[in-house]
C-alpha cells in the first residue's frame, strides 16, 4: 500500500527510526510499483527479467544482473520491462542517515549531500564491466545474503558505507545527467498522485483530483499527460486495477470485496474492465498466482 505522512512522503514497510534500512524482494512480473518517492534511497539489482524505472522526465531499462541507485525523494514507478516473462528485483532501501549518523556530520556534508543535493543525478544504472559497478553488484548480493543471517546491522552498514564510496566513482566515471523538471510542475503532479493514491478506493473525479493542488481541470490534465504519459482517469483505472492483482494474488478476499476496496462499484463491471486490461478474467489471475 502507499502511504504517506502528513508532507506526502511515503512510509515504507520495514523501516525504523532505530534502524532506518530494510530489503524488499519485489516481483514485477504482473504487477506494477505505482508512482511514489520517499527520503530514502535505493540500491539494488534485477535477479531475473528486466525492469523499466520511469521518472517524470526520463526512462531507464535495467537489465537482468545490472543494478540501480534511486536518488531521495525521486518520483518513480517501475514495472517488468519483458510482458510475459518474470522480473524479479532485490531492493535495498536506506535513510541517508544510516550512514551520515547524524545531521551535518562531516559524513553527510562531504560524502552523501553531493548526491543527494544534485537534482540532476535522479536515477542511476550500475551496468556490469565496470571495476566500480562490478564491486557495487558484488556487494549488493552480499548484502541479500546477510539479510538472511541475525545480528549483521553493523555488517550492513559497513557494507552500505563502502558501497557508497564505489557509487561516487561510479557516477563519476559514467553518469550522464538528466533533464530536470521545474518544482513548480513536480510538485502539483506529487500532490495529484499522493491524493488519488489516498482515495483511490473512493469515488473520484477529475475536478477532485485538480483541486487537491489548487490547478484547473485542463492544467490537471495536461499536468498528467507530460508527466505521468496518462490522463488521470486512466491513472485512476491503472492503480485501482493494480491494487486488485495484489490482493487477488496475496489475499483471500472475495472478488467482490476487493472490487469494492479497490474503487469499483460493481463487480461485474470490474471483471469486464479487468478481463479487457489484463487479458484474463480476475478468478484466472488467482488461479495462475495460488498454483
Amino acid at each position: 500500500m502507499f502511504i504517506t505522512d502528513e508532507n506526502q512522503v511515503e512510509q515504507i514497510h520495514g523501516m525504523t527510526t532505530e534502524y532506518p534500512y530494510c530489503m524488499h524482494e519485489q516481483d514485477l512480473t504482473d504487477i506494477v510499483i505505482p508512482w511514489h518517492w520517499h527520503e530514502e534511497v535505493e540500491l539494488g539489482y534485477i535477479e531475473e527479467g528486466a525492469s523499466t524505472i520511469s521518472t517524470i522526465d526520463a526512462e531507464y531499462v535495467i537489465h537482468q544482473g545490472d543494478g540501480f541507485f534511486i536518488n531521495t525523494n525521486v518520483m518513480d514507478m517501475k514495472k517488468n520491462a519483458s510482458p510475459g516473462g518474470r522480473t524479479l528485483e532485490i531492493n535495498h532501501i536506506f535513510h541517508p542517515v544510516f550512514l551520515s549518523g547524524h545531521f551535518k556530520s562531516l559524513f553527510e556534508t562531504k560524502y552523501l549531500n553531493p548526491i543527494l543535493n544534485n537534482r540532476q543525478i535522479s536515477v542511476h544504472i550500475i551496468r556490469r564491466g565496470q571495476k566500480a559497478a562490478n564491486q557495487i553488484l558484488s556487494n549488493l548480493y552480499h548484502l541479500r545474503e546477510l539479510q538472511a543471517q541475525s545480528d549483521t546491522e553493523f555488517q550492513t552498514r559497513n557494507i552500505l558505507s563502502e558501497t557508497w564510496l564505489l557509487l561516487i566513482r561510479e557516477i563519476k566515471e559514467n553518469f550522464t545527467p538528466a533533464a530536470t523538471v521545474p518544482n513548480g510542475e513536480q510538485n502539483r503532479i506529487r500532490s495529484m498522485i499522493s491524493f488519488v493514491n489516498q482515495h483511490y478506493a473512493e469515488k473520484l473525479t477529475v475536478a477532485e483530483i485538480a483541486a487537491s493542488a489548487g490547478i484547473s481541470v485542463r492544467e490537471a490534465q495536461r499536468s498528467f499527460r507530460h508527466s505521468v504519459g496518462q490522463s488521470p482517469s486512466d491513472y485512476i483505472l491503472g492503480f485501482r486495477l493494480n491494487r486488485a492483482k495484489k490482493l487477488l494474488a496475496e489475499s483471500e478476499l472475495s472478488i467482490t470485496e476487493i472490487s469494492y476496496q479497490c474503487g469499483f462499484s460493481d463487480s461485474a463491471y470490474f471483471g469486464k474492465l479487468f478481463l479487457r486490461e489484463c487479458n484474463m478474467t480476475p478468478s484466472a489471475f488467482r488461479r495462475m498466482h495460488n498454483k
